[in-house]
C-alpha cells in the first residue's frame, strides 16, 4: 500500500537490514535515527562491524540528504574511516513506515546492494481510556 499525500514524520527510530548484491548472506541489521526538517534529512547509523579490521564491534555513521514526496536520499558518512561516503536512495511506503532501497559507493569498481528499513509508529490511548485502565 503507497502513500496518499506526503508521509507521516520520518523522524524518529528505525530498525533496518542491508544486503550485498555480489553475496547471498541475509544481510546485516542496523538501527538509524532519523530527523526530517523542511524536507532535509539528517541522523545516524549504527551497525555491527563487519567490513574493517578498526577496533570495535560497531560502526557509526552520520546521514545527511533529503525527502521529495516518495523519495529518500542520502549519504552515509562512516565515523572514523578513511572511506567515501555511500550514496543511498529510496522509496518510502506503507504509510511511512517502510523504506526500500539501494545503495552504492567506489566508483569505478563500484559496490552496491539493497536496505529496507522499518519502524512501528505508536498511537497514544485515549485520556479517557488511560483513566478506565487505572481503575482497574
Amino acid at each position: 500500500m503507497g502513500m496518499k499525500d506526503k508521509p507521516c514524520s520520518l523522524s524518529g527510530v528505525w530498525s533496518g537490514r542491508f544486503h550485498h548484491d555480489q553475496d547471498g548472506r541475509d544481510g546485516t541489521a542496523f538501527s538509524a535515527w532519523l530527523t526530517i526538517s523542511n524536507d532535509r534529512l539528517s541522523g545516524s547509523t549504527l551497525e555491527p562491524n563487519t567490513f574493517t579490521d578498526n577496533d570495535g564491534d560497531e560502526l557509526d555513521a552520520l546521514l545527511r540528504g533529503h525527502v521529495d514526496n516518495r523519495e529518500i536520499v542520502f549519504l552515509k558518512t562512516y565515523r572514523g574511516l578513511d572511506q567515501e561516503p555511500v550514496y543511498c536512495e529510496g522509496e518510502i511506503t506503507d504509510e511511512g513506515r517502510r523504506i526500500v532501497g539501494k545503495w552504492y559507493y567506489s566508483w569505478p569498481d563500484e559496490k552496491t546492494g539493497s536496505f529496507e528499513m522499518s519502524r512501528e509508529i505508536a498511537k497514544a490511548a485515549p485520556i479517557a481510556q488511560h483513566a478506565q485502565n487505572a481503575g482497574s
